[in-house]
């Protein structure tokens, strides 16, 4: 079973880096209008996931206080993280906070990377 998990996490791994350097391919003109249509449906996808999914079984296995608590706070610091990261946003040329986004998706990914680990975890029967 560990080969099909690995093989088959190898193959989305290169599949997303082979589509993302075919979308580079793309003329400029195209790319400008096509990411902000990309963006609305990754966002549009997450939250689905989340307020469809993700929101009602948590409700089902626990109080309706918590589960609400746990999305509030949840919002509240990553909106929280967001304005530490990139300080201050603007759209003059000479702005030199433009390469700042990086840190902020790389802190995003370890912390819900870190989640995903220990909700696997958790999820788990205990062996003894």
């Amino acid at each position: 079973m560990l080969p099909w998990i690995v093989g088959f996490s190898l193959l989305g791994s290169v599949g997303a880096v082979g589509g993302a350097a075919l979308f580079l391919l793309v003329p400029k003109g195209i790319r400008r209008g096509l990411v902000p249509c990309l963006i609305s449906c990754a966002t549009g996808t997450l939250l689905g996931a989340a307020f469809l999914g993700m929101i009602p079984a948590a409700l089902k296995q626990a109080p309706t206080i918590a589960v609400s608590a746990t999305v509030l706070s949840g919002m509240v610091l990553f909106v929280i993280l967001e304005k530490l990261v990139l300080w201050r946003h603007c759209h003059d040329s000479g702005c030199e906070v433009h390469g700042r986004a990086a840190p902020l998706v790389l802190i995003g990914d370890a912390f819900h990377d870190f989640v995903d680990g220990m909700v696997i975890q958790c999820s788990q029967p205990i062996r003894t």
